[in-house]
């Protein structure tokens, strides 16, 4: 890896590799479409072009503040954006202490637990956690 980008859902700290994102743009304008389920929450304008977003957050409420980690979609050429409660930092690969391996406790888009100065952080496999929170959500 050559880096994570760090976010928070909830009380909890995740990081994610900074490969997986391709930018990071405020969750504000988002659309409602009609007829939508969740996890998607809306569609936000990026730059002329509409970008859906899956909300992960727990305690969402329409007109939230937070943040989207923009990824390409996994079976698609298109983007896709990731509302999490706010991104917290870019940090390379040795500022995070070295944890544990994630176990069968866990869910499997964890792929390990780090240490942080606040305590664990999640390292997760981002595509993996937006596959879990659609298939949660049907």
């Amino acid at each position: 890896m050559t880096g994570l980008v760090t976010f928070v859902l909830g009380d909890r700290e995740y990081a994610t590799p900074l490969s997986a994102v391709r930018e990071v743009v405020r969750l504000e304008g988002l659309a409602d479409l009609p007829g939508m389920t969740k996890p998607l929450a809306g569609v936000l304008d990026l730059r002329g072009t509409a970008l859906p977003v899956l909300d992960l957050r727990l305690d969402a409420e329409a007109g939230d503040r937070g943040d989207v980690l923009v990824m390409e979609a996994a079976s698609e050429e298109n983007l896709v954006g990731v509302a999490v409660d706010r991104v917290r930092a870019v940090v390379g690969d040795g500022e995070l202490g070295q944890g544990a391996a994630a176990g069968d406790e866990l869910p499997s888009y964890v792929l390990e637990v780090l240490r942080g100065a606040g305590g664990p952080v999640f390292l997760v496999d981002l595509q993996r956690m937006v596959d879990a929170a659609r298939e949660s959500a049907s």
